[in-house]
C-alpha cells in the first residue's frame, strides 16, 4: 500500500516542480496564441502534466499531440519533454516497462542535447520505477545522480524532492540515519525556498523515522508540525497518509479518542478527495481496532465500507490494465502516422528534384539541338539522352509508388514486374526520341558547317579579287 502512495506522491511533487503555473486554465490561453511550434509542443506538455492525478488519459493524449508535433518539426528538446509526459502517464497505470521505455528514450535525446534538466528529471523517474519495484539500492543511484545535476543546476526544487526521495529509499531499506540525514537536507533546501509541498513531505517522513526508532514523542511532532503545510499546498493525499500515520502512533501508546478522531479524519479526507486507496487502508485500520475492543457492529461498518472501496480499486485496476493497452495503441498509430507524414514530405521533395532534374536536362537537350551556332555530337545526346531516361523513370516510380504498394499488398515480386513493364514501354519511347533527335541535330549540323564554307569560300574570293 505504502509503495503505490508514495509513488503517487513523488508524480505529485513532480508535477509541483516542472508545471509551475498549477492552472491549466492559464495554459489553455497560451496553448490559443500558439502556432505549431516549439512553444505549443511545451505549451502541450505542460497542460498535460496538470491532468496526472486526476485523468491519465488526458494527460496521454496531450503528450502524444505533443511527441508528434515535436517530431514533426524536428523539436528535440520537446520530443523529449513529450516522453517524459508519456511515461509519467504509463506510471499512473503501473506500466512500468512501457515507462521505463518512455523515460530512456528521452534520457537519450537529453544526453543528445545536453539538456540537464531534462536528464535530471528522466533519472528521477527511472529511480521511482525502481523504487516501486522494490530495488532500493538501484533507485537510490538514480536519485543520486540526478541529485547532483540537481546541485550542479542549483535547482533547489527538484534538489529537495530528490532528498525526498532518498530519504524514502533509505526507510525501505531500514537505514534510518542515512533517511534522517537526507530528510533533513531535504526540509533545509525546501525551507530556503518556501516550498510547502517538500517541507510537510519531509516532516512527514522525519515522523516515520521516529515512529520506526521508537522516538513516539519526536514522531508525533514531526506529524503534526507536517499538516499545516500539507493543507497550504494542498497535498491532500499525503495529509490523509498524515493523520493515519498518527493514529497508528496513538494506537501504540494506546490514546483511545486519539486513535478513532486522526483515523476518522484519515478517512474524512480520502473521502472529500475520492483517494480510493486511502479510503480502504483507514477503513481497514478502523475495522482492525473495533474489533480489537470487541465493538463488532462498528467493525462490521468499516469493514463494508473496506470492501467496496478494494472492490473498486479492483475494477480501476482492470480498467487501468485496458487503458495501458489502449495508450500503446495511441502510441503505435501516432508514429506510424508520423513515419507515414515524414515519408510522404521526402516523397514530395524527391518528385520535385526528379521534376527539376527532368527539366534540366530538356533544357539543355534542347538548347543543343536547336541551337544554330553550336555543333553537338551525337554522343552528347545520347548521354543527355540516358540521363532524363532514367530520371523520367524515377519521376514515374516515385510518382505511382504509393498506389503500386497499396495495389500489391507490398508484394515486391509484383512491384518490380510492374516497374519493368514501364521501363520497357519507355526504352522504345526513348530510342524514338534519341534518334529522332539525332536527325535533327545532324540536319542542324549539315547547315551549320554548310554556312560556315558558305563565309569561308566568300572570304577566299573576296581576297581574290583585291
Amino acid at each position: 500500500m505504502k509503495k503505490i502512495f508514495f509513488l503517487l506522491l513523488i508524480s505529485l511533487t513532480h508535477n509541483y516542480s516542472d508545471a509551475q503555473t498549477g492552472n491549466p486554465d492559464s495554459i489553455k490561453q497560451l496553448l490559443l496564441k500558439d502556432k505549431e511550434d516549439s512553444s505549443r509542443v511545451l505549451h502541450l506538455a505542460d497542460l498535460s502534466y496538470e491532468y496526472i492525478a486526476s485523468q491519465p488519459d488526458t494527460m496521454m493524449m496531450l503528450a502524444l499531440q505533443a511527441l508528434e508535433i515535436s517530431r514533426r518539426i524536428g523539436f528535440l528538446k520537446g520530443e523529449a519533454e513529450s516522453l517524459n509526459r508519456v511515461g509519467n502517464a504509463y506510471g499512473s497505470y503501473s506500466n512500468y516497462p512501457k515507462e521505463m521505455e518512455a523515460y530512456l528514450l528521452a534520457l537519450q535525446i537529453n544526453e543528445k542535447i545536453n539538456n540537464l534538466h531534462g536528464k535530471q528529471r528522466n533519472l528521477g523517474n527511472i529511480g521511482s520505477i525502481y523504487w516501486a519495484q522494490e530495488d532500493y539500492r538501484r533507485s537510490l543511484d538514480y536519485y543520486f545522480a540526478a541529485k547532483r545535476l540537481g546541485e550542479q543546476l542549483n535547482d533547489k526544487h527538484r534538489t529537495s524532492l530528490d532528498c525526498v526521495n532518498i530519504a524514502t529509499s533509505y526507510i525501505d531499506l531500514k537505514i534510518f540515519d542515512s533517511a534522517r540525514l537526507y530528510a533533513q537536507q531535504g526540509y533545509d533546501i525546501a525551507n530556503s525556498i518556501n516550498y510547502p509541498r517538500i517541507i510537510g513531505s519531509t516532516l512527514n517522513i522525519l515522523g516515520r523515522i521516529h515512529f520506526e526508532l521508537g522516538q513516539n514523542n519526536s514522531a508525533l511532532e514531526h506529524y503534526r508540525l507536517s499538516l499545516p503545510y500539507s493543507i497550504k499546498a494542498r497535498n491532500y493525499l499525503r495529509l490523509s497518509e498524515t493523520y493515519l500515520d498518527m493514529a497508528k502512533l496513538f494506537e501504540k501508546v494506546r490514546q483511545t479518542d486519539s486513535i478513532i478522531f486522526y483515523a476518522k479524519q484519515s478517512l474524512l479526507s480520502a473521502k472529500e478527495r475520492g483517494f480510493t486507496r486511502e479510503i480502504r487502508d483507514a477503513g481497514r485500520f478502523l475495522t482492525s481496532y473495533y474489533r480489537s475492543i470487541n465493538r463488532a457492529d462498528s467493525a462490521f461498518f468499516y469493514l463494508d465500507l473496506t470492501k467496496i472501496a478494494n472492490d473498486s480499486l479492483f475494477s480501476m485496476q482492470k480498467q487501468r490494465q485496458l487503458q495501458s493497452l489502449a495508450f500503446d495503441e495511441k502510441l503505435r498509430q501516432k508514429e506510424i502516422a508520423s513515419a507515414e507524414l515524414k515519408a510522404n514530405e521526402e516523397r514530395a521533395h524527391n518528385l520535385q528534384y526528379a521534376a527539376i532534374a527532368i527539366g534540366l536536362i530538356t533544357f539543355i537537350i534542347l538548347f543543343l539541338v536547336l541551337s544554330r551556332s553550336i555543333i553537338v555530337k551525337e554522343k552528347f545526346i545520347e548521354f543527355f539522352g540516358v540521363l532524363g531516361l532514367l530520371a523520367v523513370f524515377e519521376f514515374i516510380n516515385l510518382f505511382i509508388h504509393p498506389y503500386l504498394a497499396h495495389a500489391t499488398n507490398h508484394s515486391p515480386v509484383w512491384m518490380l514486374l510492374i516497374l519493368i513493364a514501364i521501363g520497357a514501354l519507355l526504352v522504345p519511347l526513348h530510342h524514338r526520341l534519341e534518334k529522332w533527335m539525332t536527325k535533327i541535330m545532324v540536319e542542324k549540323n549539315k547547315k551549320i558547317r554548310l554556312a560556315a564554307a558558305k563565309k569561308t569560300i566568300a572570304k577566299l574570293e573576296g581576297e581574290q579579287t583585291i
